[in-house]
């Protein structure tokens, strides 16, 4: 009986292809057992999408047919987007047959003139979506995930409680979804309940099975002694742990040293693999999560409690376990010489970004002198290692993220832009530079991790950012080799309005960052090796880099690395898959309490800048980061787009990309997460 990978092969190789009838004949499978095995076979390979017929009922390979596989985004308008290693295929609504978000699916692909790509979905490989949640509205249930453009029947009619929010696991596929009531998640109007319907409708699940639990009380609340054995003890240096003021869980903690006169930086990360080891439930639980989500008024961590903001926390006064990246750094702002290593830390100081802020911008702050000392010699080293990473091409995305105040019921307070200072400046400085550090090592000694990687823009998107900066006439050439183009045209408006929008204009043209076991590199950040070592509290790919240095850097490797590297193969896009649907959540639940937010303000007037441009009308950003749209039918007169210059125009009269603007808060849709201005005054 032929096998799999060789029936591949023959099919890679065949000049004409041949119908089952024809295989069967060529292969002499004459007796019943035969037969059965090889239709199991294609059906299996045919399921998967690695095969089809033609019209002919010729088997091929997808490939030959202009197949991929990825897996399907989808948006709430209705169309989609599959994701490949190098494609972004559009979906229309009507090529989407019955598949669902985040569902694996085969795609047949058209490429157009453009350089764009669209397709329709031939096959669903893989379901991801078995549960949805829902609510009952006029005595029917509805989807609550705007992306969920199908009708609910239920398996068995039952009679349910208006405003009433329900699990229900899907029995059968296709429009209308059968599904049955799993559980009871209250009601739609109870506190919490609406980022609750979000997360559930991203799978992000909110609590840990019992075998988890039952895991967790067998570790200990503080290390051994028998624990620091083999370790380097850094208990007496000044450590110190810098984050938000809202902090909880500390992954990172920060030292200098100094070596034949220079200065070294010790970046000592928590030593979360030691306690999370495989084939546990805990690792299992963490495989799927691949990462904790932060939304507007809770965290759902990747490991539990007891973990996360107990043992595995740096806290100050307490020892904990470590892997430290000791680097010498040079005048020049280079790692000349570096060590990395197993360690037991105890944080001499809590800090907050706003205490160090304080103390860098020479006002008064509470802290003894040694420690100011120290504070202000790390803020000199960072700015050293910043000037060499800018020179030697990296970019620097300086984008605003909001933050949201929120009451004990879940209602929204406040929306304000986050700022990053110096100090945040400095934490990120010190974990690139270790992240840069350990990649580095990893790749020396052929370790099997996974690699954080940037791709250069697509041309298409690259021309797309090129002719956005000719209308502020500025010239974008030499991009796609080097990153340094992209940092001399940011520098030209930094300090000036245009800058929060061109910053945002350059992240849309980026391609996202994505793990890979392979070190590809990283565009935006100019390192030709990088990974992400520093969070292994939140991500499982830094969890990953620890156990692998665990296994392989610190005591000599005695089995073989071809499971590691398929098992690291396999998590890279695990991961990637994870954080996406990560910062899908986050972004829909800040959405929808931005429009909560909003409802509050309807008629009040603020100043905005016009922050992107369609030819259905444009978008206004608010110093507080809310963003709403300006529909073409509200404004006066007939405006037409202009795409070279990015403005709806109307004779003389123009609205363009950056162009100040006085707006009136005329509707606000939390269900929908939209706001809708009005202009009431424009300004050249």
């Amino acid at each position: 009986m032929i096998t799999k990978d060789e029936f591949i092969a023959r099919l890679k190789a065949q000049h004409k292809p041949k119908t089952h009838d024809e295989w069967v004949e060529e292969l002499q499978l004459h007796n019943d057992s035969d037969l059965r095995s090889f239709l199991a076979m294609i059906k299996r390979l045919s399921d998967a999408g690695e095969i089809t017929l033609t019209k002919k009922n010729r088997i091929i390979l997808a490939e030959d047919a202009g197949w991929v596989v990825g897996p399907l985004s989808v948006n709430p308008k209705g169309f989609g987007f599959v994701d490949t290693a190098d494609q972004h295929i559009y979906i229309a609504a009507d090529s989407m047959g019955t598949a669902m978000n985040g569902d694996e699916v085969a795609v047949s692909v058209n490429q157009h003139p453009d350089g764009l790509s669209s397709g329709r979905i031939e096959r669903i490989i893989t379901r991801k979506t078995t549960r949805i949640t829902a609510v009952v509205r006029d005595r029917r249930l509805w989807p609550t995930d705007r992306r969920l453009q199908t009708r609910l029947i239920l398996e068995k009619p039952t009679a349910l409680g208006e405003g009433q929010l329900w699990l229900a696991d899907i029995i059968e596929y296709g429009d209308p979804l059968v599904v049955r009531l799993a559980e009871s998640l209250g009601h739609e109007k109870d506190p919490g309940a609406d980022i609750l319907t979000i997360l559930h409708n991203h799978q992000i699940p909110m609590t840990f099975n019992q075998a988890v639990k039952d895991e967790v009380q067998r570790f200990p609340e503080v290390p051994s002694a028998s624990d620091y054995v083999g370790r380097m003890d850094y208990r007496q240096a000044l450590v110190v742990t810098i984050d938000g003021e809202d902090a909880k869980d500390f992954d990172d903690a920060i030292h200098l040293g100094s070596e034949n006169g220079q200065t070294v930086l010790y970046v000592h990360i928590a030593d979360v693999a030691t306690y999370v080891q495989p084939n546990t439930a805990i690792d299992a639980e963490a495989q799927q999560r691949t990462t904790s989500v932060y939304v507007v008024d809770r965290v759902v961590p990747m490991l539990p409690f007891e973990l996360s903001n107990g043992l595995c926390s740096l806290m100050e006064g307490q020892d904990r376990l470590t892997l430290t990246c000791k680097m010498v750094i040079n005048e020049s702002g280079e790692v000349s010489d570096y060590a990395i290593h197993p360690s037991v830390i105890r944080s001499h100081k809590r800090l907050t970004y706003t205490m160090v802020n304080r103390l860098i911008h020479e006002e008064p702050v509470e802290l003894n002198p040694l420690l100011q000392s120290e504070l202000l010699k790390m803020h000199a080293l960072a700015k050293r290692i910043r000037q060499r990473r800018e020179a030697d091409g990296a970019i620097n995305f300086d984008t605003t993220e909001s933050k949201f105040t929120v009451s004990a019921t879940g209602k929204v307070l406040n929306i304000m832009p986050r700022l990053s200072d110096e100090a945040e400046k400095l934490i990120e400085d010190f974990m690139v530079c270790a992240n840069e550090t350990v990649a580095k090592h990893c790749r020396y000694l052929d370790i099997p991790i996974l690699y954080r990687v940037h791709d250069a823009p697509t041309k298409t998107r690259l021309t797309e950012f090129e002719n956005a900066m000719a209308v502020f006439g500025v010239k974008v050439k030499g991009a796609l080799k080097s990153p340094n183009v992209i940092q001399n045209v940011l520098a030209k408006f930094e300090g000036h309005d245009e800058y929060p929008v061109i910053n945002e204009l350059l992240l849309r043209s980026m391609a996202k960052a994505v793990y890979d076991p392979r070190p590809l590199g990283h565009y935006g950040l100019a390192l030709e090796n990088y990974c992400h070592f520093t969070s292994p509290i939140r991500r499982y790919p830094d969890l990953i880099v620890h156990r692998m240095l665990h296994r392989y850097a610190f005591v000599t490797p005695e089995a073989s690395r071809s499971a590691d590297e398929t098992w690291v193969d396999v998590m890279a896009r695990q991961c990637s898959l994870g954080e996406q649907r990560a910062v899908e959540a986050e972004r829909d639940t800040e959405a929808m309490k931005a429009a909560e937010y909003m409802e509050q303000h309807l008629g009040d007037v603020f100043d905005g800048i016009i922050s992107g441009v369609t030819k259905f009308g444009f978008f206004v950003r608010l110093p507080n980061t809310v963003e709403g749209l300006v529909h073409i039918r509200n404004l006066d007169g007939y405006y037409v787009f202009d795409p070279s210059r990015l403005a709806l125009r109307s004779g003389a009269k123009q609205y363009r990309l950056s162009q100040k603007v006085k707006i009136k808060v005329m509707g606000a849709d939390k269900a929908n997460a939209t706001i809708d201005f009005h202009v009431i005054e424009s300004k050249r």
